[in-house]
C-alpha cells in the first residue's frame, strides 16, 4: 500500500498543478465563448512565463557561472594534483 502511495501522489500533484493552471484558460472561455478567446488567453499565459523565466536566467546566469567555473576549476586542479603525486 504504501509503494502505491508514493507512485500515486506525484501524479495526483501534477494533475492538481495543471488544472490550476487552466482556470484562468476556463473563466475567459466561458465570458468570451469562443475558441479565440481561448487562443489569446493560452498565448498570453505562455509569452509571460517565458518572459519571467528569461528574466530570471538572466538574474541568475551572473552569479552562477563564477560559481560553476570556480568549482570546475577546483576539480579540474584536485584531478590534476592527483595523477602528479601518483609518478612521484
Amino acid at each position: 500500500m504504501m509503494n502505491l502511495k508514493k507512485k500515486l501522489v506525484p501524479a495526483v500533484v501534477g494533475a492538481g498543478a495543471a488544472l490550476a493552471s487552466c482556470v484562468p484558460v476556463f473563466a475567459s472561455e466561458s465570458a468570451g465563448g469562443s475558441m479565440a478567446s481561448v487562443e489569446s488567453a493560452m498565448t498570453t499565459s505562455f509569452t509571460e512565463i517565458g518572459t519571467s523565466m528569461t528574466g530570471i536566467i538572466g538574474k541568475i546566469l551572473p552569479i552562477a557561472l563564477p560559481i560553476l567555473g570556480a568549482s570546475l576549476l577546483i576539480g579540474f586542479g584536485i584531478k590534476h594534483f592527483k595523477s602528479i603525486s601518483k609518478k612521484a
